[in-house]
């Protein structure tokens, strides 16, 4: 299964790339054949791009919307209405410290392709976009 992942900043205005941002998901769903979308729900952009695939999924219903947990979820852990299902990439438990940014680090590996909302050189976001031009992963940022 193609997966695509999303890095952005957590407080930013990212709602004047909306359009770009839901022609970038098209554009992988009818190209490149993705068919799973991850996020981790933490910030502003993630937020964005999981409710566009949720809207998308009206005219895509064979698309999959995850959210990446960075921490292992209590039993009270509801799942937003928006998701189809979770997962924790990890294969043990992460110290909280460290728990988004190696969330962030599995994430970028495990994507075939990443749509990226960063625009600074520091934060996680960041960081994870450099890991996964590492990994040669195919980066698509909103900003270019």
């Amino acid at each position: 299964m193609k997966t695509c992942a999303f890095f952005g900043h957590r407080n930013f205005d990212y709602m004047p790339y909306c359009e770009k941002i839901k022609n970038i998901i098209v554009g992988l769903i009818e190209q490149q054949g993705i068919v799973e979308f991850c996020s981790g729900y933490r910030g502003n952009f993630d937020k964005l791009c999981a409710q566009v695939v949720w809207k998308l999924k009206r005219n895509f219903p064979q698309i999959k919307n995850t959210m990446v947990l960075s921490y292992i979820p209590r039993p009270s852990f509801e799942l937003p209405y928006f998701f189809d299902d979770s997962v924790y990439l990890a294969d043990r438990k992460i110290p909280p410290k460290l728990a988004i940014l190696e969330t962030n680090r599995l994430l970028a590996e495990r994507a075939d392709v990443i749509v990226s909302g960063v625009s600074r050189t520091h934060g996680g976001a960041f960081l994870a976009c450099e890991h996964a031009k590492k990994n040669n992963k195919q980066i698509i940022n909103i900003f270019e």
